[in-house]
C-alpha cells in the first residue's frame, strides 16, 4: 500500500477546507453583520476573530506541504 497519493489526497482536501474556513472567517471578522445572520448567531465577530487567527499556522503548514507534494512530483517525473 502506497501511502503517499493519500497523504496528498488528505493534504490538498484539508487546505481546501481550511482556505474556505479562512475567508469566511475572514468575512466574519470586516462583515459580520452579514455573516452573524447567515450562519444562525455561530460567528460572531469574537468567534471568527478567534478562529481566523487560529488558522493562519494550519493554512501556513498546509499550503507548504502542498507545494512540496506538488514541486516534487514535477521533479520526480523529470
Amino acid at each position: 500500500m502506497n501511502i503517499i497519493p493519500t497523504v496528498q489526497t488528505l493534504t490538498h482536501v484539508l487546505l481546501a477546507i481550511v482556505s474556505i474556513l479562512f475567508i469566511i472567517t475572514g468575512f466574519g471578522i470586516s462583515n459580520y453583520q452579514l455573516i452573524e445572520p447567515l450562519t444562525g448567531g455561530a460567528l460572531s465577530k469574537l468567534t471568527s476573530f478567534q478562529i481566523h487567527s487560529n488558522l493562519i499556522i494550519p493554512f501556513i503548514v498546509l499550503l507548504i506541504a502542498h507545494i512540496g507534494f506538488t514541486i516534487g512530483k514535477k521533479i520526480l517525473k523529470k
